[in-house]
């Protein structure tokens, strides 16, 4: 597939992405040792039912993150510390893939978007509907 080469392309690293997530938990923010802001969401993606069996695809989980280098809020770390549980928006930023080994020796890997931008998702009609989809549990 051709692409058209122009400035939006140049800026954007290939792993950049936009979605539409639900909150699962409110916002937390913290500082690291260096004492460098973090603000972060754990947050879902739905894949919508199956057409044929009606049955709902699963979710795939994230951590919505972004950080602030010189340890104060940003409008990015404001909004993503200020998300609520139940509150659904759109995050643009960067798919990382986050690798840790726990106590118990297990490798352990977790889907985390560098957030660039969030705002508030609203239907066409102007309301936050409550969809029907049933909440998976979280995996472990």
């Amino acid at each position: 597939m051709a692409t058209k080469k122009n400035n939006s392309y140049k800026s954007r690293p290939s792993n950049y992405v936009i979605f539409t997530v639900h909150a699962v938990a409110d916002g937390e923010t913290r500082y690291t040792n260096g004492g460098n802001l973090v603000s972060n969401v754990r947050a879902f993606l739905s894949q919508g039912k199956e057409k044929d069996s009606d049955e709902y695809n699963p979710s795939i989980w994230f951590d919505v993150t972004a950080f602030s280098k010189d340890g104060n809020h940003t409008g990015i770390t404001k909004a993503i510390a200020g998300a609520q549980k139940g509150d659904l928006f759109t995050v643009k930023g960067r798919l990382a893939m986050r690798e840790w080994t726990g106590n118990d020796g297990v490798t352990h890997q977790q889907y985390q978007i560098i957030a660039n931008s969030i705002e508030p998702f609203s239907f066409e009609n102007g309301e936050n509907e409550t969809r029907d989809e049933e909440l998976e549990e979280e995996p472990a």
